[in-house]
């Protein structure tokens, strides 16, 4: 069986090894522990965490704001916020921004494995985008067309090509597709670097003639899929 993949931060280190321990050793996890929110990003383009443990505050830092950034980048991982803290208006700000539970400490285990299985059980269903007899799995980037593989994705291609197939038949502009392959790129793409990029995954829906993309000039994108 896959063991889960866990990014679980906190600054305080005993808890987390303890955690980090428990999870491992009795509930098939492996557990990437960290105190502080340095290169948190890199670490979760590096890893792919099937979930997300996040202290509200790391150190003198509150997470909820970086958590917002997180969540925004990677929507389709599960993230959980634990504290100490319990007032109301905390509790509805982490849970505003996205998270999906926000569980007190002191931590009880069982309860805390209760929510992973939980949302990574339900995330497993948002691992994959299948469109026109098209597959997409946002992990592998890797797509398939009647379940045969076609290609390992580029991860601008990937972007791109998830972009459109969340919202097809919409226009999609194309600042919101610059943008999004700025964030997960860091590096701000060309309009030729993106009309190529487009060039590439019109090659790979040739497959099926009820799908393409279209131009919309000067404004943006539309897959076009015929219901």
């Amino acid at each position: 069986m896959k063991k889960l993949q866990i990014l679980f931060v906190d600054d305080d280190i005993n808890l987390g090894n303890l955690i980090s321990s428990v999870l491992e050793t009795d509930y098939n996890c492996q557990v990437h522990f960290q105190n502080t929110m340095i290169g948190i990003e890199y670490i979760i383009k590096d890893l792919k965490p099937d979930i997300i443990i996040l202290d509200v505050e790391i150190g003198t830092v509150n997470s909820i704001s970086k958590a917002k950034e997180i969540v925004e980048n990677h929507p389709q991982i599960p993230l959980l916020f634990i504290s100490s803290h319990t007032d109301d208006e905390l509790i509805t700000k982490g849970i505003g921004i996205g998270a999906y539970a926000y569980i007190p400490k002191p931590l009880s285990i069982p309860l805390l494995v209760t929510y992973i299985k939980r949302f990574t059980s339900e995330s497993q269903q948002n691992k994959f985008i299948e469109l026109a007899r098209y597959t997409l799995n946002l992990n592998s980037s890797e797509l398939h067309f009647d379940s045969v593989f076609v290609k390992k994705l580029s991860p601008s291609e990937k972007v791109v090509l998830e972009l459109l197939m969340r919202q097809p038949n919409k226009i999609v502009k194309k600042e919101q597709v610059i943008e999004k392959l700025c964030t997960q790129s860091l590096e701000t793409p060309g309009m030729a670097s993106l009309h190529n990029i487009i060039s590439k995954i019109r090659e790979l829906l040739k497959l099926q003639n009820t799908i393409e993309i279209g131009t919309i000039r000067g404004v943006g994108y539309i897959l076009k899929c015929e219901e």
